[in-house]
């Protein structure tokens, strides 16, 4: 074949490819959302939009020449209609005709895949990355596996995961505010390394550290302390933290665990975090959608006690600390860092680097605790006061405001806030004073401040890169509808008794395989609270509250472990940037302490307390169940005192 033909061939096949990665559903001025691929037997929703209202219209979905499904709607006030519990049961192609008074104004073709492929993307994405401990490559190719799944060709799909999935994560102003704040974040502290502030940390901490014991001990209570945010917390105990457990030899990985075992967990706990705003809305909405009359706050408040997972994942490592025990992968890098030295192993890749000669004390630097204290706990003055100032004015702006200040004001003030705004500010103003600190020392001149600067966020870029290809492949999982998938799979025929415990592990699967909470959250919420209700309904008032409650709590709690211990979660992905661990080695020895929280969690508090068993009991229970496991287990480690 001629070179001209080749070219003409390969520009023919790209054409084809390029061509699926556009596609609308539309007519006129009427639109039609539909799922961008089917999951046979998975129930789907289609929302049409444009239409006059009460205009009734119709869906009438074909498999070749067979009708397989037809509903009619009619349109709200808004012109909008919605079908759901849509249901393909065959593999292959589906048409879907919409039709208003007996006219078709829409036909369009969409294809039906077998429904467990949707767990091929992020299947692969997690077990590469454990497996190959190569990030960057497992994130991408599922992303590409994703891609490929929904234009059905692996070329397209290419395509589609650069152009569409990979630049459209970072389409978002959140989150481009993240990668803002995880970039400023790391210029200070590339300010405050170059300006000898971790040393004078550590000699300011020492007075309070005198052994490895001590210096996790601490780590975990600063969490603890920190509880407002996750962001939050990740930066201060894991900056603060790190230099001082390497003085004591804690590995770097045992660090990133208690770094992200006292972020995400407490946050979701707190009476006022920046979770908090969020997770009522949640329930309220799923509340108001069957009719339930509850206050969601209330309910909130009532479903702390039963969240297992977050307080068992939060009660562990005090064990750990105290009987000075590990198990697993985490007792070989305890061991290794006590007696070898080496906080980190030796082929270890940490997410941010900071031992590099760029981020090396000046030569000039004389240590000092100021150098890193005042500009984070600037950092954290700043973020809980753009908390309140953003909360307050859009308060202001809802006409929910009042003058009485008290704790309800307080909650209302923070579940309008703008965390995100309050981050970028808090890590931009941080860097400013670290700069001004060492500047007004005569510690660095300007080109220093500004090369440690451009270090700092340099040795964030490997953390950069993972966030957005984390994101992506949330997309992905959401076009193929793995979330739906999973709860469709594992909720049919429940006892009403096993639907906290239930609840639990889809969540805890769902923000497993997505990597996000939140996102668990709002999917599973709105499809368990229905079912709860529904199940209750003719058992006395006392049972039907306890029953939704737990659900409630099942449904937070469970969201917490993949947020926790997935190796695409974002504050997972924080957790090791800011404890300057290597990724692959804080999830693979943090995972087997969390699989031993969340099974402690789902049988003796969900399973257990649906059956009877009294919260306190077991909560009791719970906890000293870890102690016992821990005792058993686990294998002492070496001591390192002063």
């Amino acid at each position: 074949m001629r070179k001209g033909s080749l070219v003409s061939a390969a520009a023919v096949i790209l054409l084809a490819s390029m061509s699926t990665l556009f596609a609308s559903a539309s007519s006129d001025n009427i639109s039609v959302s539909l799922p961008k691929i089917i999951l046979a037997g998975v129930p789907f929703s289609v929302t049409v939009e444009g239409l006059s209202p009460k205009e009734r219209c119709t869906l009438q979905i074909f498999v070749g020449s067979k009708k397989v499904a037809e509903q009619s709607a009619t349109a709200d006030e808004k012109g909008e209609c919605q079908f759901a519990g849509l249901v393909v049961e065959q593999v292959g192609g589906a048409i879907f005709r919409f039709a208003s008074d007996g006219q078709v104004f829409l036909r369009e073709e969409l294809k039906v895949i077998p429904a467990w492929l949707s767990l091929l993307p992020p299947i692969f994405a997690i077990g590469l990355s454990l497996l190959t401990r190569q990030v960057l490559m497992a994130l991408f190719f599922g992303v590409w596996i994703g891609a490929s799944l929904l234009c059905f060709n692996p070329l397209a799909g290419f395509f589609r995961a650069l152009d569409s999935y990979i630049i459209d994560a970072l389409n978002d102003s959140d989150r481009i505010t993240i990668l803002c704040f995880t970039l400023l974040l790391g210029g200070m502290v590339g300010i405050i390394s170059k300006g000898g502030g971790a040393q004078g940390l550590v000699q300011l901490l020492q007075k309070f550290v005198r052994s490895d014991r001590s210096a996790q001990f601490v780590s975990w209570l600063a969490g603890l302390v920190v509880f407002f945010d996750d962001y939050a917390n990740s930066l201060f105990v894991g900056t603060a933290m790190r230099p001082l457990c390497d003085r004591f030899k804690v590995s770097r990985e045992k660090l990133s665990y208690l770094v992200d075992t006292t972020s995400a967990p407490i946050a979701s706990l707190a009476f006022v975090s920046t979770w908090i705003g969020f997770e009522v809305s949640l329930i309220g909405e799923a509340f108001q959608q069957v009719g339930i009359q509850r206050d969601p706050y209330l309910t909130f408040l009532a479903s702390i006690p039963y969240r297992f997972y977050p307080l068992m994942a939060i009660a562990l490592p005090l064990w750990l600390i105290l009987l000075r025990r590990d198990f697993g992968p985490m007792h070989a890098a305890e061991v290794r860092a006590r007696t070898k030295g080496l906080v980190m192993s030796e082929n270890a890749v940490p997410l941010a680097n900071y031992e590099t000669q760029e981020l090396a004390p000046h030569p000039n630097a004389t240590p000092h605790w100021s150098v890193a204290v005042v500009p984070i706990l600037t950092v954290i003055v700043t973020i809980v006061s753009g908390l309140y100032i953003t909360g307050y004015i859009n308060l202001l702006n809802s006409g929910e405001a009042n003058t009485k200040f008290d704790f309800a004001f307080l909650q209302a003030i923070l579940s309008h806030a703008d965390s995100y705004k309050s981050l970028l500010w808090g890590s931009a103003l941080g860097c400013v004073v670290a700069a001004a600190i060492v500047l007004g020392r005569k510690t660095l001149s300007v080109s220093d401040v500004s090369n440690a600067l451009l270090a700092g966020m340099r040795s964030m870029f490997l953390a950069v890169v993972i966030l957005a290809l984390a994101w992506s492949i949330g997309k992905v999982c959401a076009d193929l509808q793995t979330a739906n998938y999973i709860v469709h799979f594992l909720s049919p025929h429940l006892d009403h008794r096993l639907l906290p415990f239930l609840t639990s592990v889809i969540a805890a699967g769902v923000s497993f395989a997505t990597g996000s909470s939140w996102a668990t959250m709002s999917l599973v919420m709105p499809l368990v609270i229905p079912l709860a209700h529904s199940l209750t309904v003719n058992m006395s008032p006392e049972s039907q509250n306890f029953f939704i409650v737990t659900t409630v709590s099942s449904v937070l709690a469970g969201s917490i472990f993949g947020d926790h211990c997935s190796p695409i979660s974002d504050t997972t992905i924080l957790s090791s940037l800011f404890s300057g661990s290597d990724h692959i080695d804080h999830v693979r020895t943090q995972l087997p302490y969390a699989i031993v929280a969340g099974v402690m969690a789902w049988t003796v508090g969900d399973l257990a307390t649906a059956f009877g068993l009294p919260v306190w009991l077991a909560l009791t229970l719970g906890i000293l169940g870890l102690g016992a496991i821990v005792w058993i287990f686990g294998k002492p480690v070496p001591k390192v005192a002063e």
